[in-house]
């Protein structure tokens, strides 16, 4: 009897994993972009734009920094037809303190602060990137942005934020991403900040046809 359990736990266990395979390479393979929406002080541009970008990115890529700033050209080029938005996707295991740096980001975000706590990052990655132990950095910028600290820190202790950047590195998981910068451009899938520039060149086309 005991061991009819164990088999049919371990038939159970065989289909969830080859399930869960067969999502995954399908999503890969079909370009799916993401379905969940990133919180508004992460998104810019009108929902309704005609390019819709999803970044998957982390702080502490020196690629995701260039790529930050060709999308703020962008942004400001194609006004009102690009919309961008942007997803943690910290590269935990090459990039000691990039999953705090997301965190923390979220918590600028919060206050209204998101993209100019950002900038401070990327602009910094090298300082704080390579630190041996936790950065006051994160910190210190808060206090430049004039930030309130003490609700700083608690929403960077909060579980609900902390999830949010785990589920946002799942679901680039799921859709095959395994380096920073990728975008998803109306769904189809750029990796770096040269296929994003590749793709550049057929907005205007992108634009005319909507």
């Amino acid at each position: 009897m005991w061991r009819t359990k164990i088999a049919r736990k371990i038939v159970i266990a065989a289909f969830l994993i080859l399930a869960a395979t067969l999502i995954t390479l399908l999503a890969r393979r079909m370009n799916l972009g993401p379905v969940r929406a990133v919180p508004a002080f992460r998104a810019s541009g009108p929902k309704t734009a005609e390019i819709q970008i999803y970044e998957y990115t982390d702080f502490a890529c020196p690629a995701c920094r260039a790529a930050y700033l060709q999308l703020e050209d962008m942004l400001k080029l194609y006004n009102g037809h690009i919309a961008v938005n942007f997803k943690h996707y910290p590269l935990v295991s090459i990039h000691k303190w990039s999953f705090h740096a997301a965190v923390y980001a979220d918590c600028a975000g919060e206050q209204g602060k998101f993209g100019e706590y950002a900038a401070l990052l990327f602009e910094n990655q090298a300082a704080w990137g390579q630190a041996e132990k936790k950065p006051e950095d994160f910190l210190d910028y808060a206090g430049k942005l004039k930030l309130d600290l003490a609700a700083f820190e608690t929403c960077s202790n909060k579980d609900e934020t902390i999830k949010r950047v785990q589920l946002e590195m799942a679901e680039g998981e799921m859709k095959g991403v395994d380096a920073t910068p990728t975008f998803f451009i109306n769904g189809k899938r750029a990796v770096g900040t040269g296929q994003l520039l590749d793709a550049a060149k057929h907005f205007d086309n992108l634009i005319k046809k909507s």
